[in-house]
């Protein structure tokens, strides 16, 4: 008995080692394909920063290694002593001048504009989830239609449109320009979220005497701050990575944007200086990935409301 109970188990824990072994190598590819994510990802930011405190002539002529051998940070201390010059007013003049000034004007541009969408954006949202009217569900679908349209297809309108307004080579016409690209975005994502919030207790508000616009602003925006913070961080994301509307509506070093200083660090400046491109780019990374590792909790519950319906 005993022998044919050992006969038959024999096969069950054949097949208990075979699918422990199957999970085993299964978790392995799955480390490895994290592995090989985080080296696709975070290769070119270490090789960015890698020469960035290299001297130029071992940046030019040697290969890759894993540290160089003479390692500087001038170029760091050179845009942190622009720091101070371009908030005392002084005249831009140097590289680094103009990429610190850059900064400045990026960031002010992307929060007035961030500020305004999330304002305008989450009233218009709120209407659209919450009241019928006649030709709400049209009005949806165009402005979807407008943020699908090409970028470069505007770009000659507009242009005749601010250089007759005599707007040209203005930070509050970025503002404009950056309200028209990202409004829609801002109203479609928060109309989705709204939907998710049951609308009883916009009942109960009113019962107690709100009307809409209270009832939204006591009740609706603080369980939307999620889908505010997530809506906010991308389109300040993407008014502070956007470049052709800059390039080609702002002409002097004082209203020139981060992209745009960027792509001139080979051209304006006379003769290309990688490592202080390269050093750029790091300090321009570090304002988007502190967005992202400060509000990821917020970003991920915003974009995922209403993914799920009771």
């Amino acid at each position: 008995l005993v022998t044919g109970v050992q006969t038959f188990a024999l096969p069950i824990s054949m097949k208990k080692k075979g699918k422990s072994i199957k999970r085993r190598i299964g978790r392995v590819g799955i480390y490895l394909g994290v592995i090989l994510l985080l080296l696709w990802t975070f290769a070119p930011l270490l090789w960015m920063f890698y020469s960035s405190i290299c001297e130029k002539s071992e940046l030019l002529t040697g290969g890759p290694v894993v540290w160089p051998e003479n390692v500087t940070f001038y170029r760091y201390r050179e845009f942190f002593s622009s720091i101070i010059k371009v908030f005392r007013g002084g005249r831009i003049a140097s590289t680094s001048e103009v990429f610190i000034h850059s900064i400045f004007n990026s960031f002010k541009v992307a929060a007035v504009t961030t500020g305004i969408s999330l304002l305008i954006g989450g009233m218009a949202a709120y209407a659209f989830a919450r009241l019928r009217f006649r030709g709400s569900n049209m009005l949806m679908i165009l402005a979807l239609f407008i943020q699908l349209l090409p970028t470069v297809s505007l770009v000659i309108p507009l242009y005749e449109t601010v250089s007759r307004l005599g707007m040209i080579d203005r930070i509050v016409t970025l503002v404009v320009l950056y309200l028209g690209m990202v409004m829609a975005y801002a109203i479609w994502v928060l109309h989705g979220y709204f939907k998710s919030i049951p609308p009883d207790l916009e009942d109960a508000a009113r019962i107690d005497g709100c009307n809409y616009f209270q009832a939204f602003l006591r009740i609706i925006v603080p369980l939307a701050k999620p889908g505010y913070v997530a809506v906010g961080t991308l389109v300040f994301l993407m008014c502070w990575d956007e470049f052709l509307y800059a390039l080609i509506f702002m002409n002097s070093k004082e209203t020139t944007t981060l992209t745009v200083a960027l792509s001139q660090f080979s051209t304006t400046h006379g003769g290309i200086d990688y490592g202080m491109l390269m050093a750029g780019g790091c300090i321009a990374t570090l304002i988007p990935l502190l967005l992202a590792i400060f509000f990821q909790k917020y970003i991920v519950l915003g974009l995922t409301a209403g993914g799920v319906k009771d």
